[in-house]
C-alpha cells in the first residue's frame, strides 16, 4: 500500500510539474463535440454536488454520461442505476480517474470530488484533452491555482468553475440595480454565512475502512492517516488537509458576489482577520467555527464573517450580503 501510494504521489507531482483557468470561460456544454453532435460527459466524485451537476447537465439536449468515477462502491451502486434511468443507457464505472480519462468517447469532465483533489484531477483532465467543469473552490492553495491556470492555458481546453450564483436571475438583478447607480457609491459590503454543518459531526473514534471504499485513493495527495467517519463523506471540508470550512464553501459563493458588484479584478490592499474554534468542542472540526475578516479594497471595504452552528443572521437569514451605498 505504501509503495503504491508513493508511486501515485510521484505521478501526481510529475503531472502538475509537466503542465505549463480562466474561470469565466463559456460553459463546456456549449463547446463543440469532438465525436459528433452528442457531448460525452464523465463525472469524477458522484456522492453529492457532482451528481447534482451531472443530473442538470443531462437535462440538456445532446448530452450523454459516458462514465462515472468514485472511490466508493456504494456510491457507484447508487448512481449508476439512477443515471441509466435518466438517459436509458448504463454508464461505465471506474474507481481511478486516470483510467477513465483514457476513454476517447469522453469530451468533458465534471469534477465533484473533495477540494484537495481538484488540482490533480483538473490537470490530468485537460492534459487528456477533456473540457472541465470543476466545483468551487477551485483549489486549496494559490500554488495549486497557478498550476491549474498554466495547465489550462497550455491545453487550450474549456474550463468553468462552479460559481453558479453568476447564473442566478436575482443576483443579476441586484448587480444591475447597483451598477445603474441606484444605490449610489458602493462603499461597504457585509457578508455572513452561518450554518449548522460548519461545526462538523459529533466526535467518534477511528474505525475500519468501510467495505468497498478505496480510502488510500480518497486521501490522494493528503497525508496518510487512519479512517474516521467524521472526516469522510459530508464533513471532510471541516479539516485543513481536505478543505477550508465554511469560508471556502459558502463563503466562496458570497465573496464572488461581492467582487462582481464592482467587477473587481484588483487584489485587496490589505487583509486582516481573526478566528478560532470557540464552540462545540464535542464536534470534530479543525477549520474555524468563528471568523471575522476585513478586506480593504480600492474605494470600498468587504467584511466577511461566520458563526457556525447558529443557522441564522441579519434579516433572519443564515447567509447573505448587505450592500451599503450612499443613497
Amino acid at each position: 500500500m505504501k509503495k503504491n501510494r508513493r508511486a501515485f504521489l510521484a505521478h501526481s507531482a510529475k503531472a502538475i510539474a509537466a503542465a505549463t483557468i480562466t474561470a469565466s470561460l463559456p460553459p463546456f456544454l456549449y463547446a463543440s463535440s469532438k465525436r459528433n453532435d452528442t457531448i460525452g460527459l464523465a463525472l469524477i466524485g458522484a456522492n453529492s454536488q457532482g451528481n447534482w451537476n451531472l443530473v442538470q447537465a443531462l437535462k440538456q439536449p445532446g448530452v450523454e454520461c459516458i462514465a462515472v468515477c468514485d472511490i466508493d462502491d456504494a456510491v457507484l451502486a447508487k448512481r449508476i442505476p439512477e443515471i441509466e434511468k435518466i438517459q436509458g443507457k448504463k454508464p461505465l464505472q471506474y474507481k481511478d480517474h486516470r483510467k477513465m480519462l483514457e476513454n476517447k468517447d469522453i469530451d468533458a469532465v465534471i469534477i465533484g470530488t473533495p477540494d484537495h483533489w481538484h488540482c490533480i484531477q483538473l490537470v490530468d483532465a485537460v492534459m487528456a484533452g477533456k473540457d472541465v467543469y470543476v466545483e468551487k473552490p477551485i483549489a486549496n492553495s494559490i500554488y495549486e491555482c497557478d498550476q491549474m491556470v498554466k495547465a489550462v492555458r497550455r491545453s487550450k481546453q474549456v474550463v468553468q468553475v462552479g460559481q453558479q450564483q453568476r447564473s442566478g436571475d436575482h443576483w443579476k438583478s441586484a448587480m444591475d440595480f447597483m451598477k445603474d447607480g441606484k444605490l449610489g457609491d458602493l462603499r461597504k459590503i457585509n457578508i455572513w454565512a452561518n450554518f449548522n454543518y460548519g461545526i462538523g459531526r459529533p466526535k467518534m473514534p477511528d474505525s475500519a475502512v468501510p467495505v468497498g471504499v478505496d480510502f488510500d485513493r480518497w486521501l490522494g495527495p493528503a497525508p496518510q492517516r487512519s479512517f474516521n467517519k467524521t472526516r469522510f463523506h459530508g464533513s471532510w471540508r471541516m479539516f485543513w488537509n481536505y478543505g477550508g470550512g465554511l469560508m471556502t464553501d459558502w463563503g466562496v459563493h458570497l465573496m464572488d458576489m461581492a467582487l462582481w458588484a464592482k467587477d473587481t479584478k484588483d487584489l485587496p490592499m490589505s487583509v486582516s482577520g481573526t478566528g478560532g474554534n470557540f464552540a462545540f468542542p464535542d464536534h470534530a472540526h479543525e477549520t474555524f467555527d468563528t471568523i471575522s475578516v476585513q478586506y480593504a479594497m480600492p474605494g470600498y471595504n468587504i467584511s466577511y464573517e461566520h458563526s457556525a452552528g447558529i443557522q441564522t443572521g441579519p434579516y433572519g437569514k443564515s447567509y447573505g450580503l448587505a450592500f451599503v451605498g450612499n443613497n
